[in-house]
């Protein structure tokens, strides 16, 4: 390989994103190409950074996102195992405990929720894309993004379930709080061995043109069965969040609690559409003025 050709490659894979094992692996690779056939065409350099941004960038997108979701699976099952453990306490503070550990409460019910939505999201798209081979730069941002904001939004939650621990420690069994601290401390070191796989996604980028796509490229095959005039992705959250209303209202109704039961399920829906309206378009479940076509207009 020139040596003019091998810089003017290195510095547009570094462009790209492309460094370290990879970038060498890749120039050491055409090297060895020109060692049989020095004179072969091996193309212009920045499409040849371009084309190896997309490939690496969609594989890197996509592991990224089944690496968080692996972490996040595995921290809200020790978190699970925590709530259960603890029963009561992450619903009221006990007479005399430190204020700290309601705001911990408070914080690890919100960013559980948030968690949870980011990291189904990822793992959605990666079920629908994972045997693309390149993606669009918009999409495996989306991806990416879901993969960071259900890892960092997870970690708050497992490190205020350690801090609940600590908290309450006095009001608690000693077992239970040790299972309680634990369960949170592992579970922030499982979700943080995610955020180096995030981190290499988030460097490298797919280049391909295309657009993120929405909630119903989430759902897939399944996205057939939603109505028709439904098919709209602030249609369809305003009908998840009233389903989301009704059930928690159903399901109240046996204890003979349908009131608060109501009010609840109120709350929640009106959380569900705060949060696909703050942070929606963000992690691409929607996006301003994107119509979606009609099964006959496809």
């Amino acid at each position: 390989m020139s040596a003019s050709f091998e810089a003017e490659l290195s510095r547009e894979l570094t462009a790209a994103g492309i460094t370290g094992r990879v970038r060498r692996r890749i120039l050491d690779e055409f090297a060895d190409h020109l060692a049989c056939d020095p004179q072969a065409s091996l193309g212009e350099p920045r499409a040849l950074a371009r084309q190896f941004a997309d490939e690496v960038g969609t594989t890197r997108a996509l592991r990224a996102a089944l690496i968080a979701f692996a972490a996040l699976a595995f921290a809200g099952i020790l978190f699970a195992v925590a709530v259960v453990t603890a029963g009561p306490l992450f619903g009221a503070r006990p007479k005399g405990a430190p204020v700290s550990g309601q705001i911990a409460t408070a914080l690890a019910v919100v960013f559980s929720q948030i968690s949870f939505v980011a990291g189904t999201l990822a793992i959605l798209r990666w079920v629908a894309r994972r045997r693309v081979g390149v993606l669009p730069a918009a999409e495996a941002t989306v991806i990416v993004r879901r993969a960071a904001v259900g890892v960092l939004a997870g970690i708050v939650t497992t490190a205020c379930l350690a801090i609940l621990g600590i908290a309450y420690r006095s009001w608690l069994p000693a077992a239970t709080a040790t299972v309680v601290v634990i369960a949170g401390t592992v579970g922030t070191v499982a979700l943080l061995a995610s955020l180096p796989a995030i981190w290499e996604a988030a460097r490298v980028r797919p280049v391909a043109d295309g657009d993120a796509g929405d909630v119903f490229d989430d759902l897939g095959e399944f996205a057939a069965l939603v109505p028709r005039p439904l098919r709209r992705p602030w249609r369809f959250a305003v009908a998840v969040s009233i389903i989301v209303a009704a059930v928690i209202t159903l399901v109240a109704v046996p204890a003979q609690d349908a009131f608060d039961g109501a009010a609840r399920g109120i709350l929640d829906a009106l959380l569900c559409m705060a949060g696909f309206a703050t942070l929606g378009r963000y992690l691409g479940l929607w996006a301003p003025h994107k119509e979606r076509l009609r099964p006959e207009e496809a």
